[in-house]
Formats: C-alpha cells, structure tokens, sequence
C-alpha cells in the first residue's frame, strides 16, 4: 500500500493500524495526530519541518494530500458549466454565460498550461474521434419565446405551481422547436450550420468515422421520434427507424456497425401547450440496431452503456420486485442478455471498463448508495466503497481505476477508487484548513489523464458563480507549491487564533464560565423528549406537543415564552415557542439564536432538528441568570420542513412589532458523525460572524470548525431575506454527511451527544461575543467629495456604550491608514477613492465590532 494512497483514504483515519504509522518515531504520524485533533498550527509546522528535512520524498504525498490537492489544479473559467472532453484527448470545452447568452470557450492541454481557442455561440459541443471538428446546438431566441420567459417570470413571482409549470412546457417546446446543429471547424473556430430541415433535434453523437447521429422529431407528427444519421459536410438526414416509436439517445458501437438507442413509451421531447401527449402500451426498452442488415435486438431495460473498446452493452432493468443490471457482448451475432446483478433494493449507474472485463454499479441496499462491482466474465462480486456516506456515479478510467463522488448533492468530492486494492483518495480540494470546496459537474478524459470539475471551490454558495477546473490526475504539485501552501495555512491558523484571543479577551472569564456549564446529561434529555413524540411535522401530533414542551423547559428557566400560533393552511394550527432575554445595556439591540424544532412526516428528526433545539434549551438556560448587554431572542421555529413557514411568520410578526435584528445566528443539524472527531460546519452569510463562531470554537470547546458561505433553504434564508448580511450558525448543510436525512432512521442512537454539547458550548460563546461587541455599522455613504477629499457619514450605533469609531482607508501614495472619531462621519484627506474605505465601532471596554462595513 503507497503511503499517498493510505492517507487520502477515510479508511486511513485509522492509520494507526498500518505498518508504517505504528512507528511511534514516525514524524509523520506525529504531525497526522496533532491535525486530527484540530491542532493545526503545530501540525503545519511539523509538517514543514519534514518537508525541509532529509525524508521530505517519504512523506510528500502524505502530507500533499491531508492538506489540500496532490496533482496540479489548472483554474480554467472563474464561471463555466458543461464541461466535455474530445475523444483523442486533445481539446476541451465549457460553456458560459455572457449577457444572457451561452458561448462555448474551446481549449487544448499544453505541457505549459491550456490554451484558449475559439468562444462560439450555442452549447452542448460535441467533438469527433478525429478531433476535426465539432457540433454545437445553437437557439434562435423568438417574440414568443421571451413572451413565456416572461409568463414563467410572473409565474414563480406568484408562486402558481400550475402556471409555472405550463410556462415551462410551452418554452422548453418553443426552445427545442428554435434550436439547430452547427458545424465547427475546430482548427478555425468556423460554424456552419447543418440540414436537418424542421426537425427537432436532441442527443447527438458521432460514430468512429465521423458520422452524426441523433434523435429528431417533426413538431407536426406528436405521435413518434425517431434515430437519424447524416454527415457534417452537408448531407440531409436519413432515418434510420421504421417502426413508430420514440427513439432517443443513439450510441454507436465501435467500429460503426452496429448502434444502440433508447425507446420509450412516450416523447422524450418538448410537446406543444394543449397537445395530446401521445404514448405507446410498452416498456422503455435498448434496441441494438445493425446498420448493414436492419436487423434488431431488442432488450426491456433502461440507461444502456457500451464499453470503450466496443464489445459489451449493459442496462438497467427496474422491477416492482427486483432491479437488475443485465449486459450482452455488441456482435452480430448478439442474444439473450445477461443478468449480472439484481437486488430488491435501489441499483443505478452502470458503468462498463474500458475493455468490458467489468461492471461497476450503485447500490443502496441499507441508508447510503455504495459502488458495487462485477466481473463480467466470471460473474464474481466485489464491493469498492465502504464509507456511510453516498458513494456514486461510478465511471471508469481505466480498466483498474474508477471515478466516483462522495457525499450529498450540497456536497460531493471526486475520489479515485482502485478495484484491485480497494483504496482510494480524494483528487480536488481548495488547499485551505477550514473552508469547504464544492463540486457539482465532472466529466473525465477517455484517457484518464485529466478530470474537469465545475466547483465554487471557494465554498461561497451564495455567489452564482462556478468555476471550472482542471485536474492534472498523476501529475504532483512540486515541494515549492506544497511549502507554500502550508505556509499560508499557517499564518492564516496563527491569525486566526491571535484575533480570537484579542476579540474575546475583554469577556474571556464570563464566556469560559458560561461554556463549561454546558451539560451533555441535560442536553441528551432535550433531545429524547422531543425525540419520543415521534415525527414532529407540523400535520402530526408531535408538532404541538414539542412546542408545548419547548415552552415549559423555557419557563422552568424563568423566561416567560409566548407560543406564537398561526394558520399555514387548512384547519392545521402550529407555534413557534419564543423566549427574550433583555439585554441590560442596549435592549433595544437585538441578536437571535433560532433552530426549527420540526421534523418531515416520516422522520422522528434526532437530528434534523432535535440536535439544534437541544442546543438552543441549553444556551438559554446557561444565559437566564446572566443576561448580556443586548437583548437575546431564543426562536424555537416550527414548519421549517413545509417550506421554512415558521421562520416567515416570525418574520412577519416582528416587522409589525419593529424588531429589526443585528444578527442571526441558525443552527440546524448538528449531532452526527461518521467518524471519532468532534467536528461541524459553520454555515454563514457574514464572513464576521463566521469569525466570532470560529473563534468561541476554537477558544471554549473542543468543536473542530470548517465553514461555507450558505444559507439557502434553510430558516437562515428567510432571516437573511429580512435583515440582510448577519447571518451566522452551525449545521450539516452543505456537508450533509447524516445519510439518515430525512430518513425514518435518523433516531437518537445515532446522535453523537459529546459534539452536541460541543457546539452548544461554540453557539453560547458566539451568542456573548455578539452581545458584547458593536454590531455591524450601517448607512455608510460619501456625502460630500472633492477631488481627493471625501466627507463619509454611517448611521450612528445604538449600543449605548460606544466610544469610538475606527476608519481605514488607503490614501493616493498607496499607504493605508486609520483615524479615530467619536462621531458618525469623518473628513478623510488625499483618500483614494478606488480603494475601500471600512467603518468599525468600538465600545467602552475595547471591544470592537465584530463585523467592519466597507464602500468597495
């Protein structure tokens, strides 16, 4: 076993049990050890001290691949979807968006770095095997068309499921009734476009000597679709089907002979609004279609893949029963197909090797997908992941080596699995600590040799952005790059815990005493009364009877709680539980700590969210008899699940009542682990909170924190919709590692209750840190300017403690400065207007706000 390979494994959490890392002199494991527990900064210097010792090439692919990449990572459009591979492996492609229309930006891998070639209008770019040229789907934008964005538009402005749903049909028929194939001449970037008369068209594919393929229909005949071919010199099509049906999806083998394609028993196209939906009495079947005889093989079943090499075929087959995956060797001569695997539970995703020797599939025979294996031959079974969390989309690299994602849809992460070890290692990440780096699109080389990835690898899910990025798999970062980055991430952990001391120094002993009052015993006996009313949707009976117990654990703190009820609809009556700590010094200066108390209709919701409402009992127990300078509102949410309406109606009522909030801080799942560490991820809008949450983190528990700027879908959208960038708060979004979301089987026993108490104690250190700072100036403006003199003004604070503000700038020589005032504006002189300029409060005990507001 390669030492770069153990450690990238999750099996590798416990290396201990491997022959190298049972070395107790082993530097490396020394430093693995510190890094596990969260001690990052002394195991970022102990790794540097290997990589500039002499037995640096011992532990270089360790060391890479814990901290971050381990194969260079060329970043190739800050935003860009739809990435495709050519077949000889010599260009590449991605779409963007440019001013409302997509472009497709093609691209070649040089031993330098990539070089850009053509941007061309359309998308979905296919390449030919002889990487001559290419074919793009380019739509004609129409009246009608912008008449039914704009329908659609009015339609999720009202939210009318009806008419958003009709609007979408009626534009997806015009869009596909307007789109058009076009050649490209990949040496010149040159577009023509192709003869395919009127015919609709989708899923176009070339065959190994170049010919096109795809799917047409003629909007005028609803009741079939059928496979066509043509050549891209300038040939009109030729149907290939005879028999009625709707044919989508051709394949062609290897070789040309012979080609496989879908039928369905209704259009895989766009129809027309009103039109009757034509529909044949027969089950989806794969039809192998030999193009010198006409004859056919015909096979019920669904999702066909064909082997690189072009010798087997393998399919889907659902049952009520039994899912099966059966598989047949491409010949003229092909028969009955095979069935290689069936289970009574849920089968998806066949994938074939290169040489057709195996089939790689997911499984999900318990709560998590895994990826399963058969050797197409003997038949023999293996399995190749073993993690709680899903593993899927199996795809083949090589003959040995297979691609697949880890995690749930908010947060996959690629990872190689060999088939004849069994190992496997993670290939993509931002090479930072505490940030997490999503992947949302894949698409490998047939060599491969590289991986696209569409990522927001900054973990800002809030910007629309999405970069695509180029892994150059085998090829290894060089020591320097390594240095460098652990470098960085040293000094980033060393900032980050000298600014924690300094922000919490001023109320240290309070927030100290405060957090070790937290208790695991009271917190497990929260979460097993609420867990023992079974689902707590707001349909079920166990909605109220939480909220009734949420109230009384409150008043028994000596809150008075208000049960604030409302109607979502029909005879359906629920209540968020609100309790207020005033605050002693500025009351009128609010800060909220909310978690839903609700669970879906099948769940008993331990977890999601019976984890967050045990945090919140125990925060306020904690702060009864020790209220903060502002005021705290403890929000005990309901219909979180039903479409965040409790959030919404504490929302509503607090606008008629003028309660504006500072911030937020929202909890939502927050007690599974798949592993021994106690870690968790702050999901934030405001980068100033998510600092404040670190910090009580890292200074009052044991909680190891990552972060990701997120917050949609969740209560937290609602509050940020509502007061803006203040939001802060702990959850399992978008790592939802808990494969029992959502799941009857997210039950007590899964609960890790020590990470409970963990991040109780964090949430209650935030929520002092919150109300003890200044909150997040607002209103900052340039009044009056002239030349390089500028009056800036900000609405002053209402903290009633404030003693001054601090303002930093850059003037017009480069030097960046501060200047103090105890007013709401300040006379800045020779500033440089093109740089920001940030406005920070700070209170009479030296506490400084915990969020700047800057003019970019």
């Amino acid at each position: 076993m390669t030492r770069s390979v153990r450690v990238l494994t999750l099996i590798s959490i416990f290396i201990l049990s491997c022959s190298v890392s049972a070395q107790a002199s082993d530097p490396y494991t020394q430093a693995y050890l510190k890094w596990d527990a969260g001690n990052y900064i002394e195991a970022l210097e102990d790794f540097l001290e290997i990589l500039n010792g002499p037995d640096a090439h011992l532990y270089f692919d360790d060391i890479a691949s814990l901290t971050g990449e381990l194969y260079i990572v060329d970043e190739i459009s800050d935003d860009g979807r739809n990435p495709v591979f050519s077949p000889d492996n010599r260009h590449f492609a991605w779409q963007e968006n440019s001013g409302g229309f997509i472009t497709t930006k093609i691209a070649r891998i040089s031993e330098t770095g990539v070089e850009h070639l053509h941007t061309l209008e359309g998308r979905d770019i296919l390449f030919s095997p002889d990487g001559r040229h290419g074919v793009v789907m380019r739509t004609t934008i129409s009246s009608r068309m912008e008449e039914l964005q704009q329908e659609l538009n009015d339609a999720f402005e009202a939210r009318d499921r009806s008419a958003i749903i009709a609007a979408r049909n009626s534009l997806q028929y015009e869009q596909a009734v307007n789109t058009s194939l076009y050649r490209v001449n990949l040496a010149s970037g040159e577009t023509a476009a192709l003869n395919t008369g009127e015919l609709m068209v989708r899923t176009p594919a070339f065959d190994a000597e170049g010919g096109l393929w795809f799917a047409g229909k003629n909007p005028n005949h609803q009741n079939r679709s059928d496979i066509y071919s043509m050549s891209i010199e300038g040939s009109s099509p030729n149907q290939i089907t005879e028999e009625p049906g709707f044919y989508d999806a051709p394949q062609p083998t290897y070789g040309g002979e012979m080609i496989v394609f879908n039928s369905y028993p209704s259009s895989p196209f766009p129809t027309p609004a009103n039109a009757d939906r034509h529909t044949y009495d027969t089950a989806s079947s794969i039809i192998l279609h030999h193009l010198q005889n006409g004859a056919v093989n015909r096979w019920e079943g669904q999702a066909p893949v064909i082997s690189k090499s072009g010798n087997r075929l393998a399919f889907l087959r659902p049952g009520e029963r039994e899912n099966s995956i059966y598989s047949v060797e491409i010949s003229a001569n092909a028969g009955e197909a095979t069935e290689m695997v069936s289970s009574s539970y849920p089968i998806q995703h066949p994938a074939l090797s290169p040489d057709g020797s195996k089939l790689a599939y997911m499984l999900r025979e318990g709560i998590s997908w895994d990826i399963h294996m058969v050797h197409t031959e003997a038949g023999s079974h293996e399995r190749l992941s073993f993690d709680i969390q899903h593993e899927l989309f199996p795809h083949f690299l090589n003959n040995d080596k297979v691609l697949g994602m880890m995690g749930e849809a908010r947060h996959r992460r690629s990872h190689i699995y060999d088939v004849n070890t069994k190992e496997f290692y993670r290939l993509f990440h931002n090479n930072s600590v505490r940030t997490v780096s999503m992947e949302n699109e894949w698409e490998p080389s047939p060599n491969g040799n590289h991986l696209l990835i569409v990522a927001q690898r900054s973990g800002n899910t809030i910007a629309p952005e999405q970069g695509v990025y180029l892994v150059r798999i085998g090829e290894r970062i060089s020591k320097e790059a390594l240095v460098e980055r652990l470098q960085k991430n040293l000094e980033s952990e060393q900032l980050l815990l000298a600014n924690a001391e300094e922000m919490y120094a001023p109320i240290f002993d309070e927030v100290k005493a405060a957090t070790e009052e937290i208790n695991i015993t009271r917190l497990y006996h929260y979460q097993k009364s609420l867990y023992d009313f079974g689902s707590k949707h707001m349909t079920m009976p166990g909605n109220q009877k939480a909220s009734e117990y949420i109230y009384e654990t409150l008043k028994s703190f000596g809150y008075e709680p208000e049960l604030q009820w409302f109607n979502p609809g029909g005879d359906i009556q629920t209540a968020n539980v609100i309790a207020r700590l005033e605050g002693t010094t500025h009351p009128e200066v609010v800060y909220i700590l909310s978690s839903h108390f609700d669970s879906v209709q099948r769940s008993p919701g331990a977890d999601d969210n019976s984890t967050g409402t045990a945090v919140l009992l125990e925060a306020a127990r904690v702060l009864a008899n020790n209220p903060q300078p502002a005021t705290i509102i403890f929000a005990s949410l309901t219909a979180e699940e039903s479409g965040l309406l409790g959030a919404r109606e504490f929302v509503r009522v607090a606008e008629e009542e003028g309660l504006w909030a500072a911030g937020v801080v929202n909890n939502d799942m927050m007690g599974w682990t798949r592993h021994h560490r106690l870690d968790n991820t702050i999901r934030f809008s405001n980068y100033g909170i998510r600092d404040v949450q670190h910090s009580g983190a890292i200074l009052f528990s044991d909680l190891i924190t990552y972060d990701s700027r997120y917050y949609r879908n969740t209560d937290a959208q609602v509050f940020f919709e509502a007061y803006g960038d203040v939001i802060g708060g702990i959850g399992s979004y978008p790592i939802l590692g808990n494969p029992n979301y959502h799941q009857p089987t997210d039950r007590l026993e899964t609960i890790n209750h020590r990470l409970v108490q963990e991040v109780s104690r964090s949430t209650t250190a935030t929520l002092m840190m919150l109300a003890n700072a200044p909150s997040k100036v607002t209103g900052l403006e340039v009044r009056e300017r002239s030349g390089n003199r500028a009056e800036v003004r900000w609405n002053a604070l209402q903290e009633r403690d404030i003693d001054h503000y601090v303002v930093s700038y850059t003037d017009t020589t480069g030097n960046e400065y501060t200047e103090q005032t105890s007013r709401s504006s300040i006379t800045l002189r020779r500033v440089d207007m093109d740089k920001p300029i940030s406005v920070v409060g700070v209170n009479a005990r030296g506490i400084t706000g915990w969020d700047v507001t800057a003019l970019e």
